[in-house]
């Protein structure tokens, strides 16, 4: 015949299987929530929250099911305060999971971040576009991303100490740079926004001018009009110009001396080897 004692222990199991149950499905549940939204609870902060919520879950279904399903015992003695502390039972096995895991999961977490590139009339001016890398100064070590189609260039996994920092961003192309090269941007996820502006580019432009037998061709006016530069040759018919524009591209290049035929031409900018001869007048 069983004991009044086992017949009241099978009596609670149902009780404390349904506790464990619930406590396991919601577990599961903020488990699915981890997962899923692990990017959104990232940027805001919140994925160690919900970690530490999951560990109480969990540390409640194994203590209700240790403790109150199976036939289990644990005690635990210490001093606290200069007082006697003594644990026993559920408290415990509850206590180790909660406190195991937090002490042994590891505390580098990251969070996703945005940097949305664009002109100086705002950000849908996108001059941009599958073109350069945004780089983000984090400490000792630089990281780039490279700038999609929609002006943006996103960083996977950025570490969890440099949220709400202040660092260096900074855009590398070969035809614009950033407004505000050198100042801090705050990384407040989701994102931040960076204007560029065309690059100031210098261009040389150089060659030798000759005469019809080859000699080099002293005092020749070399100009470039649109750009209202002009230099004279020098002794070896050599001349050197420099100019800024927003691109290398074909430019009207007029050469002219008394005595001789005007010759016009259509070099490329960054071209220094622009060489050739000039006719005399008839």
């Amino acid at each position: 015949m069983a004991s009044p004692h086992r017949n009241r222990s099978l009596g609670r199991i149902p009780l404390y299987a349904s506790i464990s149950l619930i406590a396991f499905l919601c577990c599961f549940a903020l488990l699915i929530v981890l997962f899923a939204g692990a990017d959104k609870l990232a940027g805001l902060g919140l994925i160690e929250h919900v970690y530490y919520l999951v560990l109480i879950l969990m540390g409640l279904t194994s203590a209700v099911f240790l403790f109150g399903v199976l036939p289990s015992a644990a005690t635990y003695e210490g001093t606290l305060l200069g007082g006697t502390l003594k644990l026993g039972g559920a408290v415990v096995g509850a206590a180790l999971v909660v406190v195991g895991g937090h002490l042994f999961v590891p505390k580098t977490f990251t969070f996703p971040f945005t940097v949305y590139v664009h002109g100086r009339a705002g950000p849908q001016d996108i001059v941009l576009r599958n073109s350069g890398r945004v780089v983000l100064k984090l400490g000792a070590e630089p990281r780039s991303a490279p700038i999609g189609e929609s002006g943006q260039a996103y960083f996977p996994a950025i570490p969890a100490n440099f949220r709400g920092q202040e660092v260096s961003a900074w855009v590398e192309s070969d035809t614009y740079e950033s407004v505000d090269a050198g100042a801090g941007h705050r990384l407040i996820p989701p994102s931040i926004e960076l204007a560029v502006q065309k690059k100031t580019l210098h261009y040389p432009l150089g060659g030798t001018v000759s005469d019809e037998a080859g000699n080099p061709l002293s005092g020749v006016t070399v100009t470039l009009p649109e750009y209202h530069v002009e230099e004279a040759t020098n002794d070896q018919g050599r001349f050197d110009l420099e100019v800024v524009a927003d691109g290398q591209r074909r430019v009207d290049l007029m050469a002219q001396k008394h005595g001789y035929q005007t010759l016009h031409l259509s070099p490329t900018l960054g071209d220094k080897g622009v060489n050739f001869s000039l006719k005399r007048a008839n």
